[in-house]
């Protein structure tokens, strides 16, 4: 019973990292997005799909190529621009490198990779202002140059200085080059704000979250680039650390590059063309509710009325005031909010809204930029829609721009989600509640097979039939008892091989770090491998590899697949990269690479001839003991354990 709680308790935490949706690059990014003012925001958008930028470039960018959804209301599109497009328009970056003691290895490289970005800022951009700052106990801000050749000459006099701060104030230094870049140049101004941080992850204090330092640049308007040097950090929690920079880069739309995993030097210089692809969106909402001061947005990139790119969900802080509570006329409205009365919604996406001033349902042709929905979404008209017919259009015709019968759109009546009833919780909440709920009856199932053998086995005793009444006759004479028979000697125990419920499979270790075993008994049907000691069933505590980098999963009859954890350095089959959170099967010989530095060849001695190896001693099995009869009930077993976690101090 124990077996199946803890796999409920897997496939349950399993649901709940990934119900809000993973991040994903879907072609486009949110950058900025201020707290919305008076009905207005004005959003930055990073293009990282190349089809969509080069199309971007070749017919110019204009308002029905954006639409934007909106959780709690209605938005539309008022005008886009190109930044690049501006001679105007300005950029402003930090360059901040770790001073600590323990970044003395990679000072060197890290100044390397920043003369790459200065005669790659000399080659393409204008307008662009570099400060170059040192961090670890306190922080100084060297220079602020505006040419390349100044720039390149300030790397080298910083470079000089050398490490000499004895800790690193990490997250609180990038929170202040945040401020410094946001105080520099205002976002009001326009322009663009990055802070590029070189840092080999080391973090003495958790007082501030990444998620608070993320939403704060996210405000300000400041992307934050992280660079990692971690090929010889072996400190506690390192694992962690990495994870929590990735984080921080991906939440303000920033890059997270980690030397040696990736070409370290093109991601660098790559920063400098990324800002040719940004674009601002003004953005005016309508149907926001009284009180309202929290809501969430995704923009997408259309052709026609079909998305081809989008971005994920982020949150920006809404206010209810001016044009932003009027009622949306014609616009399709995302979420729980009630734009007009007499009209429904609930949870989708949202559409652009019409040009104000036009009536749907008239039967006028729809304006460029009208949005009869996404999908998911239900159109507001402030009416009822005909049967059979595209809602506001006379005689069941859909309007132009739309797509008749796509899911949860205005099109033909009974097409799905067309008449779903408004609903107060997220989809993935309903669908884990389900799903929690299901888990909950297989566990009751089980339960219930597993006491009925139980109670088979101890039947009660069948009641004798009735005897009729006899007369009572006289006791007989004592006898003494009859003597009784020696028991007969117990059976021995039978040997049972602990491994024999599963074949016996074998991790080699074909690369990896020192102090490994050889191999590893893969003794389990769900083996778990990765950074995070204690919970892990093989913990290598090396920087590449995630808290929770892969599991493979062994079944009876002998089949072994791997899965990718979402790791963040990847899982590798035969020299095939995973998808994240892809499961494959590996055959007996194959290799499952962890990142870059850990290497594992599968062996299955009894399905396929072993290859006798000094390095792999194979100790002989016990002498087959004479079978005896087996117990009703099976004694449980201990849990074995493989770990390797040497103990190690912080380097920092």
């Amino acid at each position: 019973m124990h077996r199946t709680v803890t796999m409920l308790a897997g496939l349950l935490a399993a649901l709940l990292v990934g119900a809000p949706a993973a991040a994903a690059d879907n072609g486009l990014t949110v950058l900025v997005a201020p707290p919305a003012s008076n009905g207005h925001m004005r959003l930055q958008v990073e293009v990282t799909d190349p089809a969509l930028q080069k199309e971007l470039r070749a017919s110019g960018a204009s308002q029905d190529r954006f639409r934007v959804a909106v959780d709690q209301a209605g938005a539309q599109v008022k005008s886009v621009a190109r930044m690049a497009d501006s001679p105007k328009e300005r950029r402003y970056t930090v360059l901040a490198f770790d001073q600590s003691k323990s970044f003395a290895t990679y000072w060197p490289q890290a100044f390397d990779l920043a003369e790459a970005y200065a005669d790659e800022l000399g080659a393409r951009s204008r307008n662009h202002t570099v400060a170059v700052m040192t961090f670890g106990k306190s922080k100084s801000t060297h220079c602020e140059e505006t040419t390349a050749a100044g720039l390149r000459t300030c790397l080298a006099r910083v470079e000089a200085l050398g490490t000499d701060q004895p800790v690193t104030r990490l997250k609180f230094y990038i929170q202040q080059a945040v401020r410094e870049a946001a105080r520099e140049l205002p976002l009001q101004r326009g322009g663009s704000r990055e802070v590029i941080v070189f840092t080999d992850a080391g973090e003495e204090s958790p007082a501030l979250k990444v998620k608070d330092l993320a939403r704060e640049a996210r405000e300000r308007g400041v992307r934050i680039h992280v660079v990692v040097f971690s090929a010889r950090s072996a400190g506690r929690g390192i694992a962690q650390r990495l994870d929590e920079m990735s984080q921080l880069a991906e939440g303000s739309g920033g890059r997270y590059i980690q030397v040696g995993d990736v070409d370290e030097r093109q991601a660098v210089t790559g920063l400098v063309g990324a800002l040719e692809n940004l674009y601002w969106l003004d953005v005016a909402f309508c149907g926001v509710k009284p009180g309202q001061t929290s809501d969430r947005l995704s923009v997408e990139a259309l052709v026609g009325q079909t998305p081809t790119a989008w971005s994920d969900p982020i949150s920006f802080r809404q206010r209810a005031e001016g044009p932003a509570t009027a009622a949306c006329p014609g616009t399709v409205v995302m979420g729980p909010s009630q734009a007009q009365s007499g009209a429904s919604t609930r949870p989708g996406t949202s559409g652009s809204a019409n040009p104000p001033g036009t009536t749907p349902g008239a039967g006028s042709p729809a304006q460029p930029g009208t949005a009869t929905g996404s999908p998911g979404t239900t159109a507001q008209p402030g009416g009822t829609t005909p049967p059979g017919g595209a809602m506001g259009t006379p005689g069941g015709t859909p309007q132009p721009g739309g797509v008749p019968g796509a899911p949860g759109m205005g099109g033909p009546a009974g097409a799905p989600g067309a008449d779903a009833a408004p609903s107060g919780l997220p989809w993935w909440l309903i669908a884990l509640l389900i799903a929690l709920g299901l888990l909950l009856l297989i566990a009751l199932i089980v339960f219930l097979a597993r006491r009925r053998p139980e109670q088979a086995a101890a039947p009660a005793a069948n009641p004798s039939p009735p005897v009729a009444a006899q007369p009572v006759a006289p006791p007989p004479a004592a006898e003494p008892p009859p003597a009784q028979p020696e028991p007969a000697p117990a059976a021995p125990a039978a040997w049972k091989d602990p491994f024999a419920t599963l074949p016996e499979t074998r991790l080699v270790v074909s690369k990896g770090p020192p102090g490994l075993e050889p191999f590893y008994r893969v003794h389990k049907s769900s083996f778990t491998i990765g950074a995070r000691q204690g919970e892990m069933d093989l913990a290598v505590n090396l920087p590449q590899l995630s808290g929770h980098h892969a599991t493979v999963q062994l079944f009876k009859a002998g089949n072994v697949f791997v899965k990718d954890e979402h790791s963040t350095n990847g899982t590798f089959v035969d020299g095939r990269r995973l998808n994240p959170g892809e499961r494959v099967q590996v055959l007996p010989g194959q290799t499952i690479r962890l990142s870059q530095h850990l290497e594992l060849t599968l062996v299955q001695p009894g399905l396929q001839p072993a290859e006798p190896s000094a390095q792999v001693p194979i100790a002989a099995a016990p002498p087959s003991a004479p079978p005896a009869a087996q117990p009703s009930a099976e004694a449980p077993r201990a849990k074995a354990r493989t770990l390797y976690a040497p103990a190690r101090g912080d380097d920092e």
